[in-house]
């Protein structure tokens, strides 16, 4: 995993390639928050989001593309509070260099967040 997804907590709990899905774990520690620590800033939130879609793609590519997110749209739909969360994502369409992705993210029982992108697969050079 990245630096960046070790800071948000990131844990691959479940993974499948057909169908194509992913779930994750995050913790939102105090340091993520705004207001009193009563709320998750929104980049964190999408950071959240956004990993799971592309860990989902690195496994189906067996590492061997970076996925470039091109865009990214994100719902907030209640406030994330500090704790455990679990994002599933998940392939709406493939092409042969373009993702198009999908991921919720929820807090226990509770929908918090949602999100779409774009994605541009490039090889590594490996």
């Amino acid at each position: 995993m990245a630096p960046c997804t070790d800071t948000l907590g990131a844990k691959v709990l479940n993974f499948s390639s057909e169908p194509p899905e992913i779930e994750m774990q995050f913790e939102a520690i105090e340091e993520f928050t705004h207001s009193d620590g009563q709320v998750v800033q929104g980049g964190f939130v999408t950071g959240m989001l956004d990993a799971p879609m592309a860990h989902l793609l690195m496994g189906l590519y067996d590492f061997k593309v970076i996925p470039m997110t091109l865009d990214i749209n994100v719902s907030f739909l209640a406030p994330t509070k500090q704790g455990k969360l679990i994002a599933k994502a998940e392939v709406v369409q493939l092409g042969k260099s373009t993702a198009f992705m999908s991921s919720k993210l929820f807090q226990g029982e509770k929908l918090v967040a949602t999100s779409t992108s774009t994605v541009k697969l490039v090889a590594t050079k490996k």
